[in-house]
């Protein structure tokens, strides 16, 4: 069975508008070597963070990103608040999916998020 993943907004974004060890990422769940999780949450954050004026993407550009992560995960409802990233609260949510979504690994390049090293049971790794 395939290792289930987590991947932070940021991983995302660079997978999709550039490429990279990101896209090599994204290109792995394609293949079904992980199931990457998402939550109502993540995608909530993505939308709003690909809306920045500094990616210049429409919401007609921004939604099949959208559905292509979508059809790309598995959805998992997160139950549980995290409140353990006082410096940048949204980074909690990744936390929350990894915990409750019980990922092997949550992959980022955030500061944040990499100084835990381990969340519960998810290794948090940087993309290589």
């Amino acid at each position: 069975m395939p290792d289930r993943v987590v991947f932070d907004t940021n991983l995302l974004i660079s997978g999709y508008l550039w490429g990279g060890a990101p896209r090599q990422a994204l290109e792995q769940i394609r293949e079904g070597r992980w199931v990457l999780l998402a939550s109502s949450q993540t995608l909530d954050e993505l939308i709003h963070v690909l809306g920045y004026r500094k990616f210049g993407l429409t919401a007609s550009e921004i939604q099949p990103i959208l559905d292509d992560l979508i059809t790309l995960s598995q959805v998992v409802e997160v139950k549980q608040t995290v409140t353990v990233i006082r410096n940048d609260p949204t980074d909690n949510i990744f936390l929350g999916l990894a915990g409750e979504g019980r990922a092997s690994f949550l992959v980022s390049g955030d500061r944040h998020l990499l100084r835990f090293k381990t969340y519960r049971h998810t290794n948090i790794v940087t993309v290589r």
